[in-house]
């Protein structure tokens, strides 16, 4: 009984003689006065929400008021690449459907395509422009970097002005700026992820404490956001990080931990899955050979694979200069440069100030272990703090010198290599000195007598500290004589004729490569109308020459900036495919290398000498290279030894350093000297020789056992002197007719093949390749049977390539001929492109109509055919292939009865013996017709894998493939079904919830 009655003790009363619950009972309406309280706190923290966002956004603007004040697209500084137009957007996003970069040089195998769908979501903003995206997009990652941590400062019970203040600091730290500088786009949108990373993890970690449903859900969820967050692999194990040190402080006090060791290896196995499509090549690399990736952070290697050993030397050294200063790390006061990717200059005036609010700051955090409110949410967050400023110090501390040394680079290389620069450790330190100083500022508040002045000195500090952002920190003016390195940005009007080159590249049908002049590597070239160092990457046609790493690099660099160039570079560009050049003009030109000590020149970008004067003179005196009067202001060269980027060879030559020993590229040396001769080939294939005596004798049954000639060519790089022994006697190749189908694919037509020739190919030699036959009917290989009379009749040359192809006679006589075995369906096609005007921005569309496509003269015995089959989606997975009959398929691979053919039905890859590298860098395929015809001949009704001619000639089909391309498109779909399954998984949870409530209404 209740101690207020005033009844007696006695029986208790039945129920039902009880009293009725009287309307004005207060009972009555308990849930209903706590629904509506619970609304009211929903409605206070929408409003305090929408203000701390509004707020955040007005500061968002002023910081990059100059940026958008200011005409031109950023770039020309650092590592910034947002493209001009919106087709190269387009580009991008399709580039990472490939495993190898077609557009990169000649070509490089590389799965590190982590950017998927960072460039599939600016793809339909790109319509606006380059220049506008280049503004906004930073700005808007900026913003939401503060926007996603606003839930987590309140997640964290931080009133909502310092939840606020947390919103900013995180917005406008060091790290925002520096990447923002920088142009590390992919990694601020990983930055703004690292709160909802952290959120996710506090959700599922209180559901595993408390018991609580929908663990699984949580799990998805977490490792969903760590997945997304791996568009940067810096900021991708940053968030794992984070989440492991938040997990183990969890570790120590849960009960339940069992539950939390499979949850966080679930979530990681989610982000895995949603990454395994460049994950999966990496570790088979990694471990199976030590490879990390070809063009790996600072060496882009022309030998190869750059493997740890190779990168570790390399990595070292960056490293120590990047170490801080461990005093630095804790106040964020590093020090700024491009190799320690840091920028935060404090405003003039404001030096003393500012380092006294960073002290007051850092104090702040680090006064967490006496605070009396301690959870293990925070506990967590300062281990995180604790740990990110010993991994920025790098080796500068006992604790981080044993973490380099030891944790990572003698067990994770990988990782050592990744982290050389210790500053991409800074969000570790950045997210939870964010909450964590702000967490001290409301319990100062909360206990200070004045409390409105104490939050206001909090603002103040905060204020203060991010002033270096919000004062002008991305557009600061430099001096260039004291500051070669401009850690600001640069903005520069994207000129009408940038677009207009693009344009005629982009509309061009042919296949080939372009080079931007002069040839310097991407950096930037100070003050210029014109931004075609950035379209190197992103250029319609793949780029040749941009980096000195490739194997001619060296005689084509040498040729425009040595006091005695050679005249004949074309000859080595048409090795590349590389048809025009593109030259704007600068008003100077450099290079790394100072190819003339003794030239005396000012200082022009980074203390390298202006060339200009000595390139424009060299460039003049190029005897293959004709200028085209199509542009105003920009120059345009077109090289008249341009060659095929498939072709056959009519002899093959054997190069080798006399005595052996040769550490370098004998044949790109010796082609160095070769091209300046009278008597140079292009038809010639040159193969270095090696001392295998296999290979010798594949190499003497290549040359045809004829008469040869030698040659002794002193090395200009070294002391030793090189052999070119070559046939007298040329070969009796046949024409081949080509169509690039893609990055990773071409398809070849053989056509009056009768004895073995190399067949070339020319893309960065890689053991990936494949060269497949494929079962074709006799018509397919030949035309015959088909109105091929009509379809010459449909066919238009383009405008746009003027004599760089077919004329309609010249196209009939190729048919007549059977070099051309196929135009197409005759069906009506369209091919759209877009027009651009200032800014970048899309103005229109052209539009052209077309029965027949392209068609190529004959051009060095190849030509290009874009009427061929397309791919089939699955057409070259796992092919079948030759096997060894007998043991003379080891010892000479070219002999036809070592082989034995598999079962027909498929493409057959022809055997890897047989696959050689040609030119020092290239691809080339030895191609006896014996061997094809171990397989079953072609007839009209039924596919064979070749058609005989009347005069014993063959024709036949090959497919050239990258192999690791058919992985990679596996790994593709598996992440895809990742993201899938997570998506549903989450989606599923909203509707779960309120079919509970509902139940229980």
């Amino acid at each position: 009984m209740p101690p207020c009655s005033d009844k007696p003790p006695g029986r208790p009363v039945p129920a039902d003689r009880r009293p009725r619950a009287r309307p004005d009972d207060g009972r009555l309406f308990a849930p209903s006065i706590a629904k509506a309280k619970e609304q009211d706190v929903m409605r206070r923290n929408t409003v305090y929400a929408l203000a701390a966002l509004a707020a955040l956004a007005a500061l968002t603007c002023v910081a990059f008021a100059g940026v958008l004040a200011r005409p031109g697209i950023v770039g020309h500084t650092w590592d910034w690449g947002i493209p001009n137009f919106a087709e190269q957007f387009r580009d991008m996003a399709r580039h990472h459907f490939s495993t190898w970069d077609a557009y990169f040089e000649t070509g490089r195998y590389h799965y590190f395509k982590l950017e998927l769908l960072y460039w599939l979501a600016l793809w339909p903003a790109s319509v606006l422009g380059g220049e506008a995206v280049s503004k906004w997009l930073p700005l808007c990652l900026v913003f939401a970097s503060g926007a996603t941590l606003w839930p987590l400062a309140r997640r964290l019970a931080l009133p909502p002005f310092f939840a606020f203040l947390a919103a900013v600091f995180y917005a406008f730290s060091p790290y925002a700026l520096s990447r923002v500088v920088a142009g590390h786009m992919p990694m601020l949108v990983g930055y703004a992820l690292l709160p909802v990373v952290i959120l996710a993890a506090l959700s599922l970690l209180d559901r595993l404490a408390a018991g609580r449903p929908g663990v699984f859900r949580a799990t998805v969820a977490t490792g969903f956001v760590l997945g997304l967050t791996s568009l940067h692999p810096g900021v991708g194990m940053s968030a794992a990080a984070m989440l492991f040190i938040a997990f183990a402080c969890r570790f120590v006090s849960c009960q339940r931990r069992k539950a939390l060791v499979v949850a966080f290896v679930g979530l990681g196995a989610v982000a895995v899955a949603m990454n395994i499509h460049f994950m999966a090549p990496f570790f088979g690399d990694y471990f199976g050979k030590g490879a990390i990736r070809h063009g790996w952070g600072l060496s882009v290697s022309a030998d190869g694979d750059v493997t740890v050993d190779s990168e570790l030397p390399r990595r070292e050294a960056y490293h120590e200069s990047t170490s801080q200063p461990a005093d630095a790390s804790f106040f964020l006061r590093l020090r700024p440069g491009m190799d320690t990717e840091y920028v935060y200059p404090v405003p003039r005036g404001l030096g003393i100030p500012w380092n006294l609010a960073a002290l007051a700051l850092t104090l702040g955090v680090f006064a967490y272990p006496f605070s009396r409110r301690k959870s293990p949410e925070l506990t967590g967050l300062f281990v995180t703090a604790l740990c990110g400023v010993l991994l920025v110090a790098g080796s500068r501390t006992l604790p981080g010198l044993v973490f380099y040394q030891l944790a990572l680079k003698k067990t994770l290389p990988i990782l050592f290599a990744a982290f050389s620069n210790t500053t991409r450790w800074l969000p570790l330190v950045i997210l939870p000195y964010a909450l964590l100083l702000t967490r001290a500022g409301a319990e100062l508040v909360a206990a200070a007598p004045r409390p409105r002045l104490a939050a206001g000195a909090c603002a103040m500090a905060v204020g203060l500290f991010v002033s270096p952002f919000l004062a002008g920190g991305l557009t600061r003016p430099f001096d260039p004589e004291r500051d070669p390195q401009p850690l600001t940005l640069h903005q520069t009007p994207i000129n009408p004729e940038v677009a207009s080159v693009y344009g005629f590249l982009r509309d061009r049908r042919d296949a080939f490569r372009v080079s931007y002049l002069p040839p310097i590597g991407i950096t930037w070239p100070g003050d210029t109308d014109y931004t075609f160092e950035w379209t190197s990457a992103y250029s319609p046609k793949p780029f040749f020459m941009a980096f000195k790493t490739h194997p001619l690099a060296e005689p084509v660099f040498s040729g425009f900036y040595a006091e005695r160039p050679s005249t004949k570079i074309s000859r080595l560009l048409g090795l590349g495919s590389c048809r025009f050049l593109v030259y704007p003009r600068y008003d100077h030109a450099y290079t790394y290398d100072d190819f003339q000590p003794a030239f005396a020149a000012p200082a022009m970008v980074d203390g390298y000498k202006d060339y200009k004067p000595v390139f424009d003179a060299n460039l003049a005196r190029q005897e293959g290279l004709v200028a085209m009067p199509l542009f105003r202001d920009v120059a345009l060269y077109k090289n008249e030894d341009f060659l095929p980027l498939v072709r056959p060879g009519d002899r093959v030559a054997a190069v080798e350093a006399v005595g052996g020993g040769y550490r370098g590229n004998a044949v790109a040396a010796a082609l160095a000297q070769e091209i300046e001769l009278p008597d140079y080939d292009p038809g010639t294939v040159y193969l270095r020789a090696g001392s295998d005596p296999v290979f010798l004798e594949f190499v003497a049954a290549m040359q045809g056992g004829g008469p040869t000639a030698t040659r002794l060519l002193a090395d200009r790089a070294g002391e030793k002197k090189l052999a070119v022994v070559r046939p007298k006697n040329r070969l009796d190749p046949p024409t081949v007719e080509f169509r690039r189908l893609g990055p990773t694919a071409v398809r070849v037509r053989v056509h009056g093949a009768k004895a073995g020739f190399p067949l070339v190919f020319q893309e960065t030699f890689h053991t990936g390749w494949k060269a497949m036959l494929v079962p074709r009917t006799v018509g397919e290989l030949t035309g015959q049977g088909r109105d091929m009379a009509a379809l010459t009749a449909a066919y238009h040359p383009f405008p746009v390539q003027g004599l760089d192809q077919a004329g309609q006679a010249e196209l009939a006589g190729y048919v007549k001929k059977g070099l051309v075995s196929s135009l197409g369906d005759g069906a009506n096609k369209e091919r759209e492109a877009f027009l651009y005007g200032p800014g970048g921005k899309v103005t229109g569309e052209t539009e052209s109509r077309f029965a027949v496509d392209y068609v190529s003269p004959l051009t060095a015995g190849a030509i290009q055919n874009d009427n061929l089959p397309a791919l089939g989606t699955t057409e070259a997975f796992f092919p079948s292939a030759f096997a060894p009959a007998t043991p003379q398929a080891v010892s000479r691979p070219q002999d036809p009865a070592g082989w034995s053919a598999p079962a027909p039905g498929g493409p057959v890859a022809l055997p890897e013996a047989l696959h050689v590298e040609a030119y020092g860098f290239a691809n080339a395929w030895w191609l006896p017709p014996g061997l094809v015809r171990l397989l079953p001949e072609a007839a009209s009704d039924t596919p064979g894998y070749f058609a005989a001619r009347a005069d014993g000639g063959l024709d036949y089909e090959l497919l050239l493939f990258f192999a690791p391309q058919t992985s990679y498109l596996i790994g593709l779909m598996g992440s895809a079904a990742a993201y899938v399954f997570c998506l549903a998984v989450m989606a599923s949870g909203l509707f779960a919830p309120r079919r509970r409530e509902d139940d229980h209404a």
